[in-house]
């Protein structure tokens, strides 16, 4: 699990869709859709219901809960940051 990957998690459910999220953080939509799969092998279990008709980000059960860890697990993320990288390449 990366900062990357979370931030596109958090970006993504709070925009509402991939295409707005992909806007937001100035990539690609397959770019958005491959991150959030990344994560979800990661964590493994799924975070948002995918289908042919779905045009918005649906959270699976799981997947809200984990969002409710969001602010937790990124703040844990940068403080991991913190250790492994020395302050000049930050």
């Amino acid at each position: 699990m990366t900062i990357d990957l979370m931030n596109t998690f958090m970006v993504t459910v709070r925009a509402g869709n991939l295409t707005l999220a992909a806007g937001m953080l100035g990539v690609d939509q397959v770019c958005i859709s491959s991150r959030l799969q990344m994560l979800e092998n990661n964590i493994g279990f799924t975070l948002i219901q995918r289908g042919k008709n779905i045009r918005s980000v649906i959270l699976t059960e799981k997947g809200r809960q984990f969002f409710a860890l969001t602010p937790k697990i990124m703040k844990l993320l940068y403080e991991i940051d913190d250790i492994r990288l020395p302050a000049r390449q930050r």
